[in-house]
């Protein structure tokens, strides 16, 4: 192979590694407070580490005296040294292999220890946008149609606006971690609407394969003036992922949206 050619492979390679490495940690520990508690956690597993292993030294010199042969042998296997040469590729599989047994660890814990009525996740819009995909299906004015304005989501947008031929957008957002196989989820949203609004919305979830599609309600509605809370159902699938859709309608006025929330409701 050309050196481009060895370039785009090892591109590629960092590409799958660092997506497999993101995939394996779960947003509730994304945030910066829970980041530092995990440091803490770490630093407390180290210094309990060292002190159950000094406390284990201290126990096995105060038996090996005492015991037959066959013991102090064991003992001293316990014991004896072992050298690791360091270098990039040992410190890589050492960080690959850790990622992978703690987060899978920390999900089998969520999901055993998750209580009916956790929250799971939650957007109130106050920072913006935080990894929702807008305008899927296509806009013409794609500033105007779906955007960020005082902690809430704006939908905006009549025929001509759209790309679409159903002439529906809006934006989606995947949740990927924190949804188990057979887990059953709450998903909702509160929305409201502008004077003389006659755009539609759902609130629409499927997982990541398609699977599992449910919208509410079934028909376009448009939202009151206040703030009213829309919610369906879903249960996880092998995908452990959902995609949340806040679906609309082309017409005139505005529709707002000012938190989503997921909450584990059972099983």
């Amino acid at each position: 192979m050309t050196n481009l050619q060895n370039r785009f492979v090892l591109f590629r390679m960092k590409k799958k590694i660092i997506e497999f490495i993101k995939s394996q940690i779960p947003f509730e520990i994304k945030s910066s407070a829970s980041f530092i508690s995990i440091i803490l956690v770490l630093i407390l597993i180290g210094f309990f580490g060292k002190l159950g292993s000094w406390l284990f030294e201290l126990l096995i010199k105060f038996i090996s005296p005492f015991a037959p042969p066959f013991i102090k042998a064991m003992l001293g296997a316990l014991t004896y040294p072992i050298t690791v040469q360091i270098n990039l590729i040992t410190i890589f599989t050492f960080l690959v292999a850790f990622i992978t047994f703690f987060f899978s660890t920390y999900r089998f814990f969520a999901k055993l220890f998750l209580k009916r009525g956790a929250v799971v996740f939650e957007d109130n819009f106050v920072f913006g946008n935080k990894g929702w995909d807008l305008n899927y299906w296509g806009s013409n004015d794609p500033d105007k149609t779906c955007r960020f304005e005082n902690s809430s989501i704006i939908f905006e947008a009549e025929e001509s606006d759209l790309v679409d031929a159903r002439k529906e957008f809006g934006a989606y957002y995947d949740l990927t971690t924190g949804i188990y196989e057979g887990s059953n989820y709450e998903v909702s949203c509160w929305v409201k609407a502008d004077v003389n609004t006659t755009m539609g919305f759902k609130l629409w979830v499927h997982d990541t394969k398609g699977h599992n599609d449910i919208k509410f309600p079934a028909r376009f509605n448009t939202p009151g003036v206040g703030f009213e809370e829309v919610k369906v159902g879903f249960v996880g699938t092998s995908s452990r992922a959902l995609r949340i859709h806040l679906h609309n309608k082309a017409g005139t006025g505005r529709i707002i949206v000012n938190k989503v929330r997921v909450v584990r409701s059972e099983g």
